[in-house]
Formats: C-alpha cells, sequence, structure tokens
C-alpha cells in the first residue's frame, strides 16, 4: 500500500493539511485538496484573526485509523542513547472532515475500543505498533536534545499516527512533537503528573 497514503502515492503532493504555526488545535487546522485549494486555505489561515505570523505548516495527508499518544518524562540525566519509555500511551480518533475542511470530532478512545471497533482484536499488530513508535521516539527524542542541549525538557508528547495494513501488521507515522501544555487526552492524572514533573526540574 502506497506511503503514507494513497492519493500523494506517485508522490505527488495532491492532498493535505494546512496549520498556524503556533497552535494544533483542530480549529486552526484545514485540509486541501489541489493547488488551488491549497492557496485558498493559506489565504485563510494566514488571515485568522490574532495571527501574526507569515508562514503556515503544510503536512502531507496521511491515511491511518486512530492516533497514538506518547507521554514521556526523561529523567534529568538523561542523555541520548539511554532508551527511555513513555509513561502512559492514549488513543484518539477523528470523525469524517467537515465540508469546510476543518477536522471532524474528537473521538477519545482506549486500547480495548481500538482492539475491538478498529483493528479486528488483533493485538499483535498494536503491540508491535506502538514498540515501533517507542523505538522512533528514542532517535527523535535525542534529536530534540541535541538542537537543544542546555534546555532539557520535563515532558514531551510525541504523536503518531496507526494504520493496520494486514493480521500482525501496521504502519507508524510520527506526527508531531508536542510541549509541556498538551492535552492529556483521558489521563486523568496526566496534568498533576507532569506538573510535579516540570517543578522538580526547576528546582534542580
Amino acid at each position: 500500500r502506497p506511503a503514507p497514503s494513497n492519493v500523494n502515492g506517485d508522490g505527488t503532493l495532491r492532498k493535505g493539511m494546512v496549520k498556524a504555526g503556533w497552535t494544533w488545535e483542530g480549529r486552526f487546522v484545514l485540509s486541501f485538496t489541489g493547488e488551488k485549494e491549497l492557496a485558498k486555505r493559506l489565504e485563510e489561515m494566514l488571515l485568522v484573526d490574532g495571527y501574526l505570523g507569515s508562514r503556515c505548516l503544510v503536512q502531507e495527508w496521511v491515511d491511518f485509523d486512530f492516533e497514538i499518544r506518547l507521554f514521556f518524562l526523561p529523567p534529568g540525566d538523561w542523555a541520548p542513547g539511554t532508551p527511555v519509555r513513555p509513561v502512559r500511551f492514549e488513543y484518539n480518533g477523528w470523525g469524517k472532515p467537515q465540508e469546510e475542511g476543518r477536522p471532524g470530532a474528537f473521538r477519545k478512545l482506549s486500547r480495548e475500543k481500538v482492539l475491538k471497533e478498529m483493528w479486528h482484536d488483533d493485538t499483535a499488530a498494536l503491540d508491535s505498533a506502538q514498540e515501533r513508535a517507542v523505538e522512533i521516539s528514542q532517535d527523535l527524542l535525542s534529536w530534540l536534545h541535541a538542537a537543544h542541549p542546555a534546555q532539557p525538557v520535563a515532558m514531551v508528547r510525541l504523536d503518531f499516527m496507526l494504520l493496520r495494513l494486514g493480521p500482525g501488521q501496521a504502519r507508524v507515522v510520527f506526527g508531531e512533537f508536542c510541549e509541556l501544555g498538551a492535552c492529556c487526552i483521558s489521563w486523568e492524572q496526566g496534568p498533576p503528573t507532569i506538573w510535579r514533573a516540570a517543578i522538580d526540574y526547576a528546582l534542580r
């Protein structure tokens, strides 16, 4: 199956998303198909009330079933090359995109719902995809550390898009880094856990 999507499978960018550079909220994200619509979406986004930026981010369309969010709390003495595991996995899906190009309804999911409703109880595929996301995260965290070695992060959320390809098989595509204030989805203890980590960093 073409990666990362059928519509762009031959390497030509036909479909994607336009995002304001200072936010990842769904209301500041617009989909486009074709160059004319891309130009229209860029204009719409750049003229959003309150946006003072001069550029937007354009992301290629990715076919996926749901997103998985990995929450990392790297220890203060963490160094690239030392494996670090996420403290939490969160799952979410999206409804059908709206006519004006905005994402559909945000849907909170759980591992159990993903397996039962989407992946035909294919635990092998989900386990493999999660571990692949963790592996990819090591390189992403190392890159982030190298870019800002004097400013290690107390918390970072890494988002991935997952697509089941067949029994025991799944595609994992990295979506974005998310900062300290990132939404915790269904993780009720997330905010206090993250802010304790932030305070610990500040007091070192």
